[in-house]
């Protein structure tokens, strides 16, 4: 872990600063996790690879055993892999697919996609876009439950 902060020093140091509203505009709301429900020994049985979490979240991750990187964006865990979804469950993440990754006849790898919804960044508006977002308004305005004119109410939006 102190390696990759050695890193993130060296590579803030060569990028621009960003604020967090431009930061949140660009970050993915994915992660993805790799583990094998069989154990690979007995100091370390398990390990579960975290692709894509963000600094903020490996930090609160930090309790559990770490296996160092296996590349810049993965974390290796010595944990299995329950009590890690179980963590990420509770930073804010949930699970939208899984499946059997079966390489190399193991069936006991799996493979789940995480998201997390994070707090809608300040917009980024262009020239045009303020029109594309008025247009959007009016659209939903149609559709809210409680509506004007009674719910009746029709909105013709051009193309």
């Amino acid at each position: 872990l102190q390696a990759y902060q050695g890193n993130q020093r060296k590579t803030t140091q060569q990028t621009p600063i960003t604020t967090k509203a431009e930061s949140n505009r660009f970050s993915m709301p994915y992660i993805l996790i790799r583990g094998n429900l069989a154990s690979y020994g007995h100091k370390h049985p398990f390990r579960v690879l975290v692709s894509g979490l963000k600094a903020a979240d490996i930090e609160q991750l930090n309790r559990f055993p770490c296996g160092g990187y296996s590349d810049e964006s993965t974390v290796v865990y010595l944990q299995h892999p329950c009590v890690m979804l179980t963590a990420l469950e509770v930073l804010g993440y949930r699970v939208v697919a899984s499946s059997s990754t079966a390489v190399k006849q193991d069936y006991n790898e799996y493979m789940w996609t995480m998201r997390k919804e994070f707090s809608d960044p300040e917009p980024y508006l262009s020239e045009t876009s303020s029109a594309v977002i008025e247009r959007d308004n009016l659209a939903n305005s149609g559709r809210e439950g409680g509506s004007f004119n009674g719910g009746n109410s029709k909105i013709d939006l051009p193309e």
